[in-house]
Parts: C-alpha cells; sequence; structure tokens
C-alpha cells in the first residue's frame, strides 16, 4: 500500500501515536486526524524509576505502552530517529527502549515512521533547535490544552502532530 492510497480518500481520518523513548520516562500522545484537523485523544509519561534494572524497565514500558494500544488503537505510530549520544551506555538503553516501542508497533499492526527530532522541531515551531518550551508552547497551541505534565509528553504529541502535517492530502499527492 502507497502513502498516497493509504493516506487520501476515505481512510483520511486516522488516530496516531507519538512515542518519546526514555529508559527512566517515555512518554506518549495519541491524536485524532480528521482531514487537516488534529485533536487530542490521550497523552501521558510511563516512569520506570531509576532503580530498576533495564530488563524490569523494558517490561514496564512494554505493558504500559501495550494498554494505551489496546485502549485506543492507533494505525499510526511515529518514534524520533536515532540521534549521536556522547554516552555509549545511554545509546543502548535507549535502542533497547525504541526496540520494544517498534516491536510494538509491528505487534498491533501499526504503520510505523520516524523522524529526526530537529525535522520535528523545524516542522512545528519553524526552528531545528527550538527550545523544550516553544516545543511544548505549539503543542498546547495547536491542541488547544491547558497544560502538558512534561516535555515528554509534549514530544510525544509534537511527533504525532508532525506526522499529521507532513500527510496532509495535497502534500501525500504531489
Amino acid at each position: 500500500m502507497s502513502l498516497p492510497d493509504y493516506f487520501c480518500g476515505r481512510l483520511f481520518q486516522m488516530l496516531i501515536i507519538g512515542v518519546d523513548p526514555g529508559s527512566i520516562t517515555t512518554g506518549y500522545g495519541i491524536i485524532r486526524k480528521n482531514g487537516s484537523r488534529s485533536a487530542h485523544v490521550a497523552s501521558g509519561t510511563i516512569r520506570t524509576g531509576s532503580g530498576s534494572c533495564q530488563s524490569k524497565k523494558l517490561l514496564q514500558i512494554h505493558k504500559k505502552l501495550d494498554e494505551v494500544i489496546r485502549e485506543h488503537g492507533p494505525a499510526v505510530m511515529v518514534v524520533e530517529s536515532l540521534f549521536h549520544a556522547n554516552n555509549s551506555q545511554s545509546l543502548m538503553k535507549l535502542s533497547q527502549v525504541r526496540g520494544v516501542i517498534l516491536l510494538l508497533g509491528e505487534i498491533h499492526g501499526m504503520d510505523i515512521f520516524e523522524y529526526a527530532p530537529m525535522e520535528i522541531k523545524k516542522g512545528l515551531t519553524g526552528y531545528g533547535r527550538a527550545e523544550k518550551e516553544q516545543m511544548v508552547y505549539m503543542v498546547r497551541k495547536i491542541l488547544d490544552l491547558p497544560s502538558l505534565k512534561s516535555a515528554d509528553q509534549a514530544d510525544a504529541l509534537a511527533m504525532a502532530l508532525f506526522h499529521s502535517h507532513m500527510c496532509l492530502p495535497d502534500r501525500v499527492a504531489s
């Protein structure tokens, strides 16, 4: 199924989940895309705690994210692509979390998209090196939300919003 076939026509209403991977805090955000409009459905964070061993953290992320996906049934998953990190241990832990997230997307039959953090920031704020506060502000403004619990939640919603705007019918068809 090609991108234009999937996103144009009758199938253009969908649920999109953005997931911001983290070994201590993983953010998720689900939006409903209806034509060119996006609306907040659900969002939050999965906190694993810093004292747990990595395998228990991965299991906790898997269980909670699986619950969220089963409850809402998104068709599309958006995850940040990996970026270069100075600490190889942190990069390995983040890669393991991403693996759990991507596997859940595949298990639930979602289409999975990955975007670079700078690409998402530029798409939402117009500036690829935007600060966290700018991203939180834009997400709140676009989705008409009074507040957000954390930057991780805002980042996840930003990913879903970015993807929803990338897939407007006029952009996909060209």
